[in-house]
């Protein structure tokens, strides 16, 4: 049995991915995978395996660490002639021990730790690590947005960026991943989504041919520009999470309206300053290239990245307005139905 622990990172598709693989758990059997789920353990089932990462942790979540290795034995005792098991929880990529850290220092440290306790839990299922990587401009820009929709993060991004520097050093999580599990897998999302085909290539890549696909919504929808920075200044209100969550749903209904700028030319820093934030991972991304078992076929790690060469200056108080009474109006028809 190959076990395999997808670890994300974020913003690489992971959740159409989990999303897939939950509901066609019959069929990926049949083919060979197992996606196995908390059922197993007498649990609710969830389409990823986000709370098993939580409870290695020692974070809130609905599985205690006494559960979450008996789910890993449950798995071990239960795979009989799956000749694939997979695992999937992007939040493996964050999570640290402590949870709270001040300085570099004591991130990595609390990085250490909590792989470490990753592969003490998971130690049954001798699992190779999975993680797939995004170009670190486009993972930031990703990822930021993300925070202030579903995170309600206040800060802006280049404070985002100074203060989540270790998010984008793969080379540094890697080799982390490599001191306690012995197989570490590297896959890039560029490649894995290209033509449109992430989940057919996603599987492929670790050895499973899914064949016909039903179509699968896509998960996670990303936000115009104005509507991340018009949710970032209301996470400075005084505004109640549930609230919060309500006009971030509004926000992806009316991020459908024609008007809001989505252009491929708009970022939130000059081209200038993005491409010294890439250069800075230059030599690092070439050793990752050079240690691959199966690289791209291209001399470097990531594919070309899409110069934005127009700079979003904010909102002005015109333009927010107008984006507030579309918000007002979309969550009073929402609570009139």
């Amino acid at each position: 049995m190959r076990t395999i622990l997808h670890v994300g990172t974020h913003k690489t598709g992971t959740t159409t991915i989990q999303q897939f693989a939950n509901r066609r758990a019959p069929q990926l059997r049949e083919a060979g995978l197992w996606y196995p789920g908390y059922d197993l353990i007498g649990l609710k089932r969830h389409p990823a395996h986000h709370d098993f990462s939580h409870a290695v942790a020692g974070t809130l979540s609905t599985l205690t660490f006494e559960q979450a290795n008996d789910f890993v034995a449950a798995i071990a005792r239960g795979a009989g002639d799956a000749g694939h098991v997979l695992l999937s929880a992007e939040p493996i990529y964050r999570h640290v021990i402590p949870e709270k850290t001040k300085t570099t220092e004591e991130y990595w440290a609390a990085r250490d730790a909590y792989i470490a306790r990753l592969a003490e839990v998971t130690a049954p299922l001798e699992p190779e690590i999975l993680i797939v990587l995004r170009r670190q401009d486009d993972f930031s820009r990703s990822l930021y947005q993300e925070n202030v929709k579903a995170r309600h993060m206040r800060q802006d991004f280049r404070s985002f960026l100074k203060s989540r520097l270790a998010n984008f050093q793969y080379l540094e999580q890697i080799n982390l991943f490599k001191k306690y599990f012995k197989i570490v897998d590297i896959a890039i999302f560029e490649d894995l989504a290209e033509d449109g085909q992430l989940l057919r290539n996603f599987f492929h890549h670790i050895g499973i041919e899914i064949g016909k696909i039903d179509k699968i919504a896509e998960f996670n929808e990303s936000l115009p520009i104005e509507l991340v920075e018009f949710k970032r200044q209301l996470n400075r209100a005084d505004l109640s999470k549930q609230q919060l969550a309500s006009i971030s749903r509004a926000l992806l209904d009316i991020g459908q309206v024609e008007g809001f700028p989505r252009g491929s030319d708009l970022d939130w820093i000059p081209a200038s300053e993005m491409t010294a934030f890439m250069d800075r991972f230059a030599e690092a991304n070439a050793q990752i290239f050079a240690m691959m078992k199966n690289p791209p076929g291209r001399d470097t790690l990531f594919p070309p990245g899409r110069v934005r060469t127009e700079v979003f200056e904010g909102l002005s108080m015109e333009r927010f307005k107008a984006i507030n009474a579309l918000v007002l109006q979309r969550i009073l028809a929402d609570g009139a139905r």
